[in-house]
């Protein structure tokens, strides 16, 4: 224990010299910029801009929403290769994840303000519906392993129903892919520590009117040690194929239609219930977005999108826990079918930017699961299914110099199998004032409804299945300050409350329970300096209070009560690299203070890059650069064991080579 208090203080006294170096590398940079011709600057798009807080292009300042990006500058700095990478020091988010391999792909989650309901969406388009909240990061980390094709990716922080529909509570997460501009080939192979081997291919054409661009990925990784050199046995092997057509009829109409395929198979050894595990996860999903514009206030935007989704996940339960029950097989399947339409129309006159549009979606379960009892007490299997029928409007308005009143409506209609509780409409409300101080200051405050209906999961799963479960909600309130310093120099703080008024969670066997009540708070710092000709920093502090009846583990200590997170990103002539990281500090439960391997913990990246001609770059990445042992994912709380936690990777070197032709 004094070793792990002494690790801990030494790792914080790290962090707190990089940081400090960090800001004070800004001040001498600012001071350069403010005293030299800034022409060189202008390489850098440094405020970025964003879409998902209203629907339009605006800087992140202008948004007056807590939000954040990742910039393409950042990917290709850090050679990030999952988004799940690209999304570790964004302030306010979490994840969850079982150590790494198969644990890892099944049952891991992403949190946003310490919500474990997250909408994720692609262009803007939601890829996520009735799947589930744990089931969200099959979405990040399979269908975009390619972050070539990707611009940036943006994260919405806080309840966002009426613009996003159902299950945004703890906020949105909007992958943006890059534009198709002309004929480029892109070959990507690396190798590295754990048995870690990739292979990416894409390419991509414009001719005329007419645009494609096509990916296959392919990634493999072996048995992983942690940070005390302890080997977690495990093998995943993934394949991701997608398609992208683009017809431009002209300037103003133009259709996108995108196919992905997703075939990962995993297996390996569970050190806590001490049995192996295997399984796989098999995606298949078309997209078709018709984008038009009528005239210069006037748009359209159409879209429709099928996925099915197949799982399968096994291992034995029971061995090793108390009392030694016997080994049974317990394995987990899925087949599920989700499809999704919408239509929005756009109008904006500079005064008003309204949004008017419906949403249809549908999840449809493939397998026979549990719907009841007949009256002889037999149980009824069925093909479960939800659908949800929802039409929004929300208006910006400028009624005023400085001030914006924003508001919008949204009217939700769920309908499900006849074996399902028949859902009431519900009516979810926001609205939000902002005001501009001065021409770089500007404050906001608001209220914003959520409205989160069950998933197909929750109602069907054979083992914790609900199927009289009810729709949760509740809504979350928002006070926000923007400040832009400079063209260089940009800080952003947002406080928030989240109140749930219906919720959904677990009772003591495991099964899915509706809970009243519910409260997370808390508040996100964030700031972005250019510091210099060849210098960028994100630095980033995230305070978050947690409480949720039938999440009562989470809050046990898997909520963090601060987060600090940090990025510096170096570009000059044929080199660049990057440095960033996060540091992790928990509120430590009495009933569990040995719970975890720390409670406090660092775990920092780096990345170099060097492109000898343009089109060839050679990348050397170091992943948990102090070998640090730290867990995401705990079994402590459940069985009061000691070290029965599930560890992440330790040190990970990998080499790798990217060549464009």
């Amino acid at each position: 224990m004094k070793s792990t208090i002494s690790s801990n203080k030494k790792t914080a006294k790290l962090t707190v010299a990089i940081l400090t170096a960090i800001a004070t590398m800004g001040s001498s940079y600012s001071a350069f910029a403010a005293t030299n011709d800034k022409t060189n600057l202008d390489v850098f798009t440094f405020e970025p801009m964003v879409v998902t807080a209203s629907r339009i292009p605006e800087s992140i300042t202008e948004a007056k929403a807590d939000i954040s990006v990742v910039s393409r500058d950042e990917i290709e700095k850090m050679h990030m290769s999952t988004v799940e990478e690209a999304l570790r020091t964004v302030p306010g988010v979490q994840f969850l994840n079982y150590g790494t391999n198969g644990l890892n792909a099944n049952l891991s989650g992403i949190r946003i303000n310490g919500s474990k309901d997250v909408v994720i969406l692609v262009d803007g388009v939601r890829i996520t519906d009735f799947q589930g909240p744990n089931n969200a990061g099959y979405a990040y980390t399979s269908l975009l392993s390619n972050m070539d094709n990707i611009e940036r990716i943006e994260i919405l922080r806080g309840a966002a129903s009426t613009s996003y529909g159902n299950g945004a509570k703890g906020g949105v997460i909007n992958i943006i892919t890059r534009e198709i501009t002309g004929n480029k080939s892109t070959i990507d192979i690396s190798n590295g520590s754990f048995g870690k081997d990739s292979f990416k291919f894409s390419t991509q054409g414009k001719e005329g009117k007419f645009g494609y661009h096509v990916y296959h990925n392919r990634s493999f990784i072996g048995d992983t040690k942690d940070g005390n050199g302890d080997t977690w046995v495990g093998h995943t092997n993934s394949k991701n194929t997608g398609t992208k057509f683009t017809y431009d009829f002209d300037d103003k109409n133009k259709l996108t239609i995108n196919y992905d395929k997703t075939d990962t198979r995993y297996s390996g050894m569970d050190y806590i219930y001490k049995g192996p595990f295997e399984g796989y996860y098999k995606s298949d999903s078309i997209t078709l977005k018709h984008d038009y514009t009528m005239d210069d206030k006037w748009s359209n935007t159409f879209v429709y999108r099928h996925n099915k989704i197949k799982t399968s996940y096994g291992k034995p339960e029971g061995e090793g826990t108390p009392g030694g029950r016997a080994s049974t097989p317990y394995s987990v399947t899925s087949d599920y079918t989700y499809n999704f339409i919408s239509d929005q129309v756009n109008f904006n006159d500079g005064v008003h930017n309204i949004i008017l549009g419906l949403d249809y979606s549908k999840g449809h379960n493939n397998a026979l699961r549990r719907a009841g009892y007949d009256q002889d007490g037999n149980i009824i299997k069925a093909n479960r299914w939800l659908e949800n029928y929802s039409y929004f409007i929300q208006d910006d308005w400028k009624f005023a110099p400085n001030w914006t009143l924003s508001g919008g409506i949204r009217y939700d209609m769920p309908n499900g199998d006849k074996y399902s509780p028949e859902y009431d409409h519900h009516t979810s409300k926001s609205y939000k004032l902002s005001y501009d101080i001065t021409e770089n200051d500007s404050i906001y405050a608001g209220r914003s409804d959520y409205y989160i209906l069950p998933s197909l999961e929750q109602i069907s799963d054979p083992k914790y299945g609900n199927a009289k479960l009810a729709p949760a909600y509740g809504r979350t309130t928002s006070i926000g300050y923007n400040k832009k310093f400079d063209d260089y120099n940009i800080f952003t703080l947002n406080w928030f409350k989240t109140e749930a008024d219906r919720g959904i969670g677990y009772d003591g066997d495991g099964q899915y329970q509706n809970y009243d009540g519910g409260i997370a708070r808390g508040w996100n710092a964030q700031y972005l300096s250019q510091l210099g000709e060849h210098w960028n920093l994100n630095l980033g502090w995230s305070h978050l209070y947690e409480y949720t009846p039938g999440d009562k583990n989470y809050a046990m200590g898997y909520s963090p009560k601060d987060v600090a997170t940090f990025g510096v990103y170096y570009d000059y002539k044929k080199v660049n690299a990057g440095l960033n990281g996060f540091y992790f500090m928990r509120r430590v439960n009495p009933n569990f203070k040995d719970g975890w391997p720390k409670d406090n913990y660092g775990v920092y990246n780096l990345s170099v890059n060097y492109a000898p001609t343009e089109d060839m770059t050679f990348y050397f990445k170091v992943e948990n650069l102090f070998d640090t042992l730290w867990a995401e994912h705990t079994d402590v709380i459940w069985n009061g064991n000691p070290n029965a936690w599930y560890s992440m990777p330790g040190r990970t070197f990998i080499l790798g080579m990217q060549y464009n032709f």
